[in-house]
């Protein structure tokens, strides 16, 4: 595969941010990270962390890619220079700025690399919605366990108000609350 995309430095640079770990090891720099092109829009994916970014211009990008995290990570500590970041590929060279590096491609249609990174991000569809942990729509981690809104009947005086929407998710990592539809059915 021979492909170029071109992004916004500022709004990679987020991206980037958003994927680092908070504890750096060798382990968590080994891991792999996914490059995709859907909708106009870059996915980045590692850890089971999934962000994305609008892409300013895109050549030939079918499929996704894989490559090492750690490298293109370090972008947060040298940060380039210019306002747009050239993420290209040719063959099995991943190639950021002046920085190249192998990579595994996947050539796909659009559809079905959308339907990989689904697949990569959920879990087995035959488990009950409840006992799977969704990804959190404010952090991003898959950290979103099932949880029962208490029902208070009666309501002491200094009480917080109930919540204008019940929510059936809750973020084990940051406290946010949130209403998944397929919990409902």
């Amino acid at each position: 595969m021979i492909a170029e995309m071109i992004i916004d430095t500022e709004e990679f640079l987020a991206v980037l941010k958003r994927l680092k770990p908070r504890k750096t090891t060798k382990a968590s720099l080994a891991e792999e990270l996914y490059i995709a092109l859907f909708n106009g829009e870059a996915i980045f994916c590692v850890r089971g962390v999934q962000t994305r970014c609008l892409v300013e211009k895109a050549i030939n990008w079918r499929g996704y890619i894989e490559v090492n995290s750690g490298v293109v990570l370090s972008f947060l500590a040298a940060r380039p220079a210019g306002p747009n970041i050239k993420l290209s590929v040719r063959g099995d060279v991943f190639q950021i700025e002046n920085i190249k590096v192998p990579c595994k491609t996947m050539q796909s249609p659009e559809w079905i690399t959308a339907m990989s990174f689904e697949a990569h991000l959920h879990d087995d569809p035959k488990a009950k919605p409840h006992t799977i942990n969704l990804y959190c729509p404010k952090c991003g981690k898959k950290r979103g366990e099932f949880f029962k809104q208490k029902i208070v009947k009666q309501r002491e005086l200094g009480d917080p108000p109930p919540p204008k929407y019940p929510s059936s998710r809750r973020c084990a990592a940051c406290r946010h609350e949130w209403l998944e539809f397929n919990d409902l059915l």
